[in-house]
């Protein structure tokens, strides 16, 4: 039961992949939507943000709207791991490199009508963590005993996108409604596959040879508007279910070991709102639950061979200004909860999402009446995750990040 437990924990690692992650949800996508931390529930900004964290939020868009862009990401990882009884110490930085995932979004209403239809097109992941072998740092030490019981290179890569097709309806004047699917692709390799137990010789299979799994959920949300100045809005986001994992792994002899696992993306219930009472000027705020306790393996009890990640909450404040006829600027600030505890850094060293606090910016420019473009970037402070290797007193591991994205975007008016 405890390498079950090793491996789960190990594993919520490989899904905490996406820049500035909320756990292992993106707080925005697009270049806009970025510059302003995601804060949409109550204001559109554009087809990306519209379509991101509430569908009911289509409404409020004067015009239907294509965007197009695409975010690159950057992160710094540092692993340290030290024990006092040997004197053993080493750091290591992954060769990460620099990825980048897609964003897509549409939005329309037919002419005289009061339905507004959208889709949003969005990459989740996207990274790699390439930890190389270490003749001094004790984690990435080769599993030799009794002289070392290391992991030796750690690595997993991963990809995924989210389809959402929804649509809204304005009620009345003051309230709007809107509902959507979710439909998420995702595909992962990990080496270790921490998951599973030992292979006699003590180490790890490797977990490289799946195929993308699919998931599904569906949200809700409505937008009030009681006057040109205010707007406040709500979403709910259900859990997406996912298909069960399977990789056909070998052993060290090549016999085939089919590995596997089940997993679930939490249920989200979002708050926002938004002021236009300053000239040329929007503020908006969203306040955000991501019920992780209620998921498959990220919320199960470590004693049961889940994760037992803690639910967090998610705050994002963004403003964007008009400047003239051509530029406006955007800037904003978030702040999340680490679901993951310090005492399980060791068993989060594959892909890791440590980062708490990010401050945002960006421009946009007219090159038409309708045609704009804007670029952003978003910088995730440096965080530490520090605890003990599997709890011995005596022994020290830390994982390090800091994170950069850097997004454009075209936005075409329709």
């Amino acid at each position: 039961m405890f390498k079950r437990c090793l491996g789960g924990l190990s594993l919520a690692t490989f899904f905490c992949t996406t820049a500035l992650a909320q756990g292992i949800i993106f707080p925005s996508t697009g270049a806009r939507h970025r510059a302003m931390a995601g804060a949409s529930t109550a204001a559109p900004i554009d087809a990306a943000g519209a379509t991101y964290w509430n569908p009911a939020a289509m409404a409020a868009m004067e015009d239907g709207e294509v965007f197009v862009g695409v975010d690159f990401l950057y992160a710094n990882t540092f692993l340290d791991s030290a024990v006092e009884a040997t004197r053993a110490f080493g750091s290591n930085r992954s060769d990460s490199g620099l990825s980048g995932a897609p964003s897509f979004a549409v939005v329309t209403r037919p002419e005289n009508s009061s339905f507004t239809y959208g889709v949003g097109v969005f990459g989740i992941v996207g990274r790699t963590i390439d930890f190389p072998g270490s003749e001094f740092n004790p984690v990435l030490k080769p599993y030799d005993p009794p002289r070392s019981f290391g992991f030796g290179p750690v690595s997993s890569r991963s990809s995924g996108l989210t389809i959402a097709p929804m649509m809204s309806k304005q009620l009345t004047d003051v309230i709007a409604v809107g509902v959507g699917a979710q439909v998420t692709s995702l595909s992962i390799a990990v080496d270790p596959a921490f998951f599973t137990e030992r292979l006699p010789s003590g180490l790890f299979p490797p977990a490289t040879q799946g195929r993308a799994y699919w998931g599904g959920g569906y949200q809700a949300g409505v937008l009030l508007t009681p006057s040109e100045m205010w707007s406040f809005g709500a979403s709910f986001k259900s859990r997406q279910f996912f298909e069960r994992f399977d990789f056909n792994s070998k052993d060290e002899r090549g016999n085939a070991r089919p590995l596997s696992f089940e997993l679930s993306f939490p249920w989200i219930l979002s708050f926002g709102a938004a002021y236009k009472g300053i000239d040329k000027t929007l503020v908006a705020f969203d306040f955000r639950h991501l019920a992780y306790d209620d998921t498959k393996l990220f919320g199960e009890p470590a004693a049961e061979g889940g994760l037992g990640w803690e639910s967090i909450w998610a705050v994002a404040l963004g403003f964007e200004r008009q400047v003239n006829d051509m530029i406006a600027v955007q800037g904003g600030f978030s702040m999340n909860g680490n679901p993951v505890l310090d005492t399980a850094t060791l068993l989060n060293i594959q892909l890791p999402a440590i980062n708490k606090y990010a401050i945002s910016g960006g421009t946009s420019v007219a090159l038409t009446e309708r045609v704009d473009i804007t670029g952003s970037v978003v910088y995730g402070f440096l965080h530490t995750n520090r605890g003990a290797i599997l709890g011995i007193p005596g022994t020290l591991i830390e994982i390090r990040q800091d994170l950069y994205t850097f997004s454009l975007g075209l936005t075409f008016q329709l």
